[in-house]
């Protein structure tokens, strides 16, 4: 990982710490290695690199509540797996990785848009309607 991203990375922590947010360093390459092999794509660097190096909980940043990577079992891995009857099953398959969710309260997916290659695998981020999502899978039921 370039060493940029992750110095980037690190500035992003040390911002979102100072505001209150309990994030704590910690080595979870691993996790990241395991919750990566259940996606289709790799996750952007900048992604990669504050999740291989931070644990934290959930947050409120950028009008977005991003999910909380702070144990084996968490949001991400829970939205890697793609339970059935889950909208990330929806989401995975069509190149969206979710992230979060509007930090107003709203059942929609944050994701990562993984159909679009940019330099440096960053993907856009873009906000998914979960009822214009299962709107369209009830279509082509």
């Amino acid at each position: 990982m370039p060493a940029a991203t992750d110095k980037r990375m690190e500035s992003f922590a040390w911002k979102v710490k100072a505001l209150g947010v309990p994030i704590r360093e910690e080595d979870n390459k691993s996790r990241l290695g395991r919750f990566e092999e259940k996606l289709p794509k790799r996750l952007p660097q900048s992604l990669a690199s504050f999740l291989s190096r931070y644990s934290f909980p959930v947050f409120d940043v950028g009008g977005i509540s991003l999910f909380g990577w702070d144990s084996n079992s968490n949001a991400y891995t829970e939205e890697a797996s793609a339970a059935k009857g889950s909208l990330s099953e929806l989401l995975l398959p069509a190149g969206y990785v979710q992230i979060g969710r509007p930090d107003t309260g709203d059942f929609d997916a944050v994701c990562f848009d993984l159909n679009e290659h940019n330099q440096n695998r960053e993907y856009r981020i873009v906000q998914v309607d979960h009822e214009d999502i299962l709107w369209r899978v009830s279509d082509f039921s």
